[in-house]
């Protein structure tokens, strides 16, 4: 089985979002390597973040005409990680061995996605709804939570969670059978789609309404859900959550939601109450979840044809760190 970061450095991960990214250089971090973004004239550029100088932060930096200049003695690199400049020596050929890694980068959906592999395996998620201008969106602050990217992506996808984790928020507890369900294996990712009676719970003399909601499921591998809701007598809306993992037991998560235009006056300040109250349910169970790393068999757990889907989504994993299919048939 290959390891953690070598199986998925050879996908697309988002460090940051777009609007992060200004004049100033910008750290970040991926599979336990060190970066630094910053914007040329073309693009973004993504380095190693120290100077093979003197190892350096370059991210306290700033960018030149020439490219990333250290902040220690102005050594200056271009976007392809060669030193083309040093002040001290300028007359002096600069050594070949003045050069930190360079990644490919790009913007998509308002975010800068990096892949430290040389050559992708996979593309970028397909999210058209996010391009075509049909929906606006709004997005949380970054979620940094100690727990693996695969299990962060494995709780979005839980259906028997909603009514014990969510109460108080949308979970219904008098619902806590989860009807059968199919999942559609793909070879990029997984889908399903349940009927959910949420709660919206009582609120100012209020009672308390259930709403027949439509969730839609959408993984695309490794890391990637869009989760649709469709309530009875509203309009859809979609939650993105893609988790970039930090290392094999930690990390970000980049969440947001589009939804319709029309409800650009209430909508953005509602979802992000309602959903970092709903998403700090999640954080509290998933951080005390042991071990913290994704699984790589079933072995030490115990599921239920409720789990479907999560455990549909893990196999797939595990057939990308074994380098096998991911929509063979799953065993007996």
């Amino acid at each position: 089985m290959r390891s953690y970061v070598e199986t998925f450095s050879a996908y697309w991960h988002p460090v940051a979002f777009s609007r992060e990214l200004t004049e100033r250089p910008l750290a970040a971090r991926l599979l336990e390597t060190d970066l630094v973004l910053w914007r040329t004239g073309t693009g973004v550029a993504v380095t190693h973040r120290r100077c093979a100088h003197r190892g350096a932060d370059l991210s306290a930096g700033e960018v030149t005409p020439d490219g990333l200049r250290c902040g220690f003695h102005g050594w200056a690199y271009g976007a392809d990680g060669r030193c083309v400049h040093v002040p001290s020596q300028p007359g002096v050929p600069i050594p070949a061995r003045a050069r930190v890694s360079s990644f490919r980068a790009t913007e998509r959906y308002g975010l800068i996605w990096v892949c430290l592999a040389p050559e992708p395996a996979a593309p970028l998620p397909e999210w058209p709804e996010l391009e075509d201008g049909s929906v606006a969106t709004v997005a949380l602050p970054h979620l940094d939570w100690e727990v693996s990217a695969g299990r962060m992506v494995e709780v979005v996808l839980d259906v028997a969670h909603l009514s014990w984790v969510h109460r108080g928020t949308f979970g219904n507890p008098e619902q806590q059978e989860v009807p059968p369900y199919e999942v559609e294996r793909r070879p990029d990712g997984v889908r399903a789609r349940i009927v959910y009676p949420a709660l919206s719970p009582a609120v100012d003399g209020v009672p308390a309404r259930v709403d027949r909601t439509t969730l839609t499921y959408d993984v695309t591998y490794p890391f990637a859900a869009r989760l649709a809701f469709k309530p009875t007598l509203f309009y859809v809306h979609t939650v993105y959550a893609i988790a970039s993992p930090l290392s094999e037991e930690s990390m970000r998560c980049f969440y947001f939601c589009s939804y319709h235009p029309r409800l650009q006056n209430h909508f953005p300040a509602m979802f992000v109450k309602s959903e970092l109250a709903i998403l700090e349910q999640d954080r509290r169970v998933l951080e005390g979840v042991r071990p913290r790393a994704h699984p790589v068999d079933f072995a030490g757990e115990v599921h239920t044809p409720a789990d479907r889907l999560p455990v549909e989504y893990r196999r797939g994993i595990i057939a990308l760190r074994m380098g096998a299919p991911v929509d063979a048939p799953a065993p007996d």
